[in-house]
């Protein structure tokens, strides 16, 4: 519409000089074919815009993840903040749970999806929020064992976390080697991530797993179903 407009300004103005003779004239018309030429190279430097940042988002794009992470957090979620709800659903689904204790275990199964290998260069915990004041509304539900979910029996590599930490670092336990892994479609990789409080707090956090294939690279975050998982420590440190 931009362009269109720019056109018939510049016909009016050259149907104005050939039809009203005059310096006057002249001059209105060389006005609106001024306005019609810079309307026009607005539009053209507005598309310019648009196509630059679209090229740059499909430049910037992430590959697709070669790999996929499946985290449990066997027993987990054993308290909840604030009143439990009532219906079955409601509260198996409710955003309240969470794991009160000194520390938890993540487990988190690595397998390729492509036929190829994937080099996992380096496992990062993201903390999204921390406080040093756990909740002191924290509801124990009547029966807890259901909430619970059993210890998968193969082993595991285990990386320490201290959620306390201002940038928690995942080290590995005595005896694990260090990243890079690799895994394939029919070798995939168990990881252990045992996180702790070493005080009193409440955190949350997300899991990044930094992979590397075929030239590209990305990242894949594990965490609670959508949700970040949620460590809470009410005990003082003996």
């Amino acid at each position: 519409m931009a362009r269109i407009g720019a056109a018939v300004l510049l016909l009016v103005a050259v149907v104005w000089a050939v039809i009203v003779p005059g310096v006057g004239t002249w001059i209105a018309a060389a006005v609106l074919a001024g306005l019609a030429s810079t309307l026009g190279g607005l539009v053209t430097r507005g598309a310019d815009r648009v196509l630059a940042r679209g090229r740059d988002a499909i430049v910037a794009a992430t590959p697709a993840s070669p790999i996929v992470v499946e985290a449990v957090e066997p027993y987990g979620r054993n308290k909840h903040v604030g009143p439990i709800p009532v219906g079955r659903e409601e509260r198996l689904n409710s955003p309240g749970w969470v794991t009160e204790a000194v520390a938890t275990s993540v487990y988190l199964t690595i397998e390729a999806t492509v036929e190829r290998a994937v080099i996992l260069t380096r496992l990062e915990v993201r903390v999204e929020a921390r406080s040093r004041r756990p909740p002191g509304n924290l509801v124990a539900p009547p029966d807890s064992g259901i909430y619970a979910r059993p210890m998968a029996p193969e082993e595991a590599r285990t990386f320490l976390v201290d959620l306390g930490e201002a940038r928690p670092t995942p080290q590995q336990d005595e005896g694990v080697p260090s990243f890079p892994y690799s895994v394939s479609h029919l070798d995939p990789e168990r990881f252990r991530i045992h996180a702790f409080l070493d005080r009193p707090g409440d955190v949350t956090w997300r899991v990044e797993i930094h992979w590397r294939c075929n030239g590209e690279s990305g990242v894949v975050v594990a965490d609670n179903e959508g949700r970040p998982f949620r460590l809470v420590r009410t005990l003082p440190a003996r």
